[in-house]
């Protein structure tokens, strides 16, 4: 499979709240994050490919995305800049840079 992203994804579970335009909101849980995009593990197949959608994140607050990818385990998209985006991703990648020392601290790889 060809890979299409710019930054490497860092495994790591977070809640987050993925709302449609519709205001339909699900409950998930992140697979793997980068500063441009994530898996989140939902249970409900509500939310289709090629749709805007809102996403909550606990470390950060709300940022806009884009769902590239649905299937039976959740959603892949890529988040959309904005002016509260851009700082909630200036959070993420914060908290990932954290993340990636402590795991190095403790000899973990993933």
């Amino acid at each position: 499979m060809l890979e299409h992203r710019g930054k490497k994804r860092c495994r790591i579970a977070l809640d987050v709240v993925v709302r449609n335009r519709s205001g339909l909101a699900l409950n998930g849980t992140t697979r793997d994050i980068s500063t441009e995009g994530m898996f989140i593990n939902l249970t409900s197949k509500a939310i289709a490919a090629r749709t805007m959608v809102e996403l909550e994140l606990s470390p950060c607050g709300w940022l806009h995305g884009w769902v590239v990818h649905a299937g039976k385990e959740g959603i892949g998209g890529m988040f959309l800049s904005n002016d509260n985006g851009e700082r909630c991703l200036l959070k993420i990648e914060k908290f990932l840079s954290a993340d990636t020392r402590e795991r190095r601290g403790t000899g973990r790889t993933d």
